[in-house]
């Protein structure tokens, strides 16, 4: 019977040694996620965003066929330089990100720039974990006053490796 009961006793400092090891390595790889995340996303939508007409058959200031905003471009107006759409950008990016993000970290995400020419964007994203389960314990959690900040500034540049697509 003695044995017995030292055989429940480890069973259950194991199990519960495993969920707080898990709980805390959790907590602790937010950061490095989160830049990931943020890395790659931004990287595939500014591809996603590339304005390929603009590109082959340069930049007009006609408003008929090129609805941009003079004052946001800095480059010239000839066929060969990249640009990208604000709006396609930020569309690709928020849907790229939520499709990867964490169901149980608060995000928020800010453009702090985004350039259309040449193609350069900064973005930062705060997180907040929370841990709803702890709540059965009584214990309040929640990563308050440390928030997960991540920036990052991105410049598109390439004389090759990018293809246009049809």
């Amino acid at each position: 019977m003695n044995s017995t009961m030292w055989t429940y006793f480890f069973m259950v400092i194991g199990i519960l040694g495993i969920v707080v090891i898990n709980m805390f390595s959790d907590m602790l790889m937010t950061n490095e996620q989160n830049y990931m995340l943020l890395k790659e996303t931004t990287e595939a939508s500014m591809l996603d965003a590339i304005d390929w007409k603009g590109y082959s058959e340069g930049l007009g200031w006609d408003n008929v066929t090129r609805y941009t905003d003079p004052n946001s471009m800095h480059c010239g107006t000839k066929p060969g330089q990249y640009r990208i759409l604000k709006e396609k950008f930020v569309e690709s990016f928020v849907r790229r990100f939520a499709q990867t993000a964490s169901l149980t970290r608060n995000y928020r995400i800010i453009f702090n720039d985004i350039d259309e020419c040449p193609p350069k964007v900064s973005i930062t994203i705060t997180s907040r974990e929370e841990f709803p389960f702890l709540e059965f314990f009584r214990i309040k959690y929640e990563t308050n006053g440390d928030d997960v900040v991540n920036s990052m500034s991105a410049i598109l540049e390439s004389k090759r490796g990018l293809t246009e697509e049809k």
